[in-house]
């Protein structure tokens, strides 16, 4: 086992062997978003509704629920 490994472990760190698909059958080569503290970054991602793009401050001008 790695070093790298070792700490993940004793920080009780799991690591998924392959990311999630986004969508079925679809295995990105990328992480779809990463959550940083109350932060989400997502990437390659359009927020739609009825095929129109959503644009707007989430809770603002677009609703929590709509994301």
């Amino acid at each position: 086992m790695s070093p790298i490994d070792e700490r993940l472990t004793s920080l009780d760190i799991i690591l998924p062997d392959v990311m999630p698909p986004v969508v079925g059958g679809y295995v990105p080569a990328f992480a779809p978003f990463i959550r940083s503290g109350d932060q989400i970054h997502v990437s390659g991602r359009l927020g739609k509704q009825g095929g129109k793009l959503l644009c707007g401050k989430v809770d603002d001008e677009v609703s929590l629920d709509q994301v």
